[in-house]
């Protein structure tokens, strides 16, 4: 038969055709046609999977199972209301955990959170001892109703180590801002924590119902601005000008809004307008002189406008507003090392200074690394970047900054071993860029 032959040899498009025809033929072989669908979605052609299913004499033989597939195949044919009509119906009969767990992602790539809630939790009534379940549940009442998530949160404390940080984190936000008795103000830090986590489409979320709930919340606005922007950025690889109208907006109702302004000008930072980032940014410093975060975003923007003397003086003022914090001793040395200015003079002490506040910190230890580095001291550089290591294993940028070192070293067993590991651990991140560069440069 045309169809094993298929088979055999991984045709299962063909043999789903092989199948079906057979089935015009034996009109009483009805599991042929309902092979021939399952062979067709499988391959990748949900279109002939539905032709297949729903042929007269086959439908009325249909499974709870092949019902499913039946939704499938609509839903992959660009027919969700189909498919969802058919797992609803499904839900009624016997154990629906596969159905349910479908018109969860249905409902989330809709984002459609309220009713992806309640499919959740009949799936958590289903499966009681699904704990990741309570985390999820959380994470989409917090975006949409908090003070709902903090039962689900705080399960998930209890019962699910994978999550249990991110659940307290979450859960003691709600809980404290829900104590100023704003509903708004407390969807706001629910989605302030979700964008922190790159969670940007729950964020937006909570964003949307905060605004919903109080239109002249120009934090809310500006927030809504910045999930948009980095929603677009995540689908395309750039924002456009996507998040701007409601950043506007946001300064309409507070032009002396220091978040307003700040991710305003941080708006402008990615079009590439430093002038207008300045301006921003700089205007939020009026406002709030005494936040040295805002110092040192006013000076990444005064370096790439070339001002290199203002843009140093702005995390100089950063440090004096906090002396004991190594954050921005460390980002005054990236910042000499990123421009290559003053690597001896301003790099070397900033990043000893960092060192000596706080020691154990990975991420002083590989700056240090990366100005000996620069001071051509590569065993020094070589100490640093283990250092690094031993307090954080897992720090992947003193990976690719040993693996430099031990290039300077002459030792390239070392060196392709550490750029291996820095390329093998995130391989979308910035630094598995820059490991791939090197090997292919000195290991061709």
């Amino acid at each position: 038969m045309n169809a094993n032959q298929s088979i055999a040899s991984g045709d299962l498009l063909a043999a789903s055709q092989d199948l079906a025809n057979a089935g015009e033929y034996f009109l009483w072989r009805y599991d042929l046609t309902l092979t021939a669908g399952q062979f067709a979605l499988e391959a990748g052609d949900p279109q002939a999977a539905i032709q297949y299913l729903e042929r007269p004499g086959t439908i009325s033989h249909l499974t709870y199972e092949d019902l499913i597939l039946l939704g499938d195949a609509y839903d992959q044919n660009g027919d969700p209301f189909m498919a969802e009509a058919i797992w609803t119906h499904l839900t009624e009969q016997g154990d629906s955990s596969q159905v349910f767990e479908r018109l969860v992602n249905l409902n989330l790539q809709r984002k459609d959170y309220a009713s992806a809630i309640i499919d959740l939790q009949n799936l958590l009534t289903l499966n009681p001892s699904d704990i990741h379940l309570y985390y999820q549940i959380g994470t989409l009442y917090a975006a949409t109703d908090p003070i709902k998530a903090l039962p689900f949160l705080i399960q998930a404390v209890e019962l699910d180590p994978t999550n249990a940080t991110h659940a307290q984190t979450l859960h003691d936000n709600i809980r404290t801002a829900n104590l100023f008795e704003e509903p708004a103000y407390t969807l706001l830090i629910a989605g302030r924590q979700l964008a922190s986590w790159g969670e940007w489409e729950l964020s937006a979320e909570a964003f949307q119902n905060a605004t919903d709930l109080q239109p002249g919340y120009a934090d809310a606005w500006a927030f809504l601005g910045e999930a948009h922007q980095q929603m677009a950025i995540q689908e395309t690889g750039t924002g456009s000008n996507v998040g701007f109208s409601e950043l506007d907006h946001a300064l309409q109702l507070d032009a002396n809004s220091i978040l307003a302004n700040t991710l305003m000008g941080l708006y402008w930072e990615r079009q590439e307008d430093y002038p207008q980032a300045h301006k921003y940014l700089e205007h939020a410093v009026a406002i709030s002189s005494k936040d040295p975060f805002l110092y040192t975003e006013l000076g990444n923007i005064l370096a790439k406008t070339g001002d290199l003397p203002a843009a140093q003086s702005a995390h100089e003022a950063a440090i004096q507003l906090a002396p004991q914090d190594p954050l921005f001793y460390r980002l005054l040395a990236e910042f000499a090392l990123q421009y290559q200015i003053q690597i001896r003079e301003l790099a070397l002490p900033a990043a000893r200074q960092a060192i000596t506040i706080d020691p154990g910190n990975p991420s002083s230890l590989d700056v240090m690394a990366q100005v000996m580095l620069m001071l051509q001291d590569y065993h020094s550089a070589e100490r640093f970047a283990q250092a690094a290591l031993r307090a954080d294993p897992g720090y992947t940028q003193a990976y690719l900054h040993l693996g430099i070192t031990y290039l300077y070293l002459g030792k390239p067993d070392l060196a392709r071993q550490w750029l291996n590991l820095a390329e093998a651990v995130n391989p979308d991140s910035w630094i598995a860029a820059q490991a791939e560069r090197m090997l292919d440069y000195y290991f061709p």
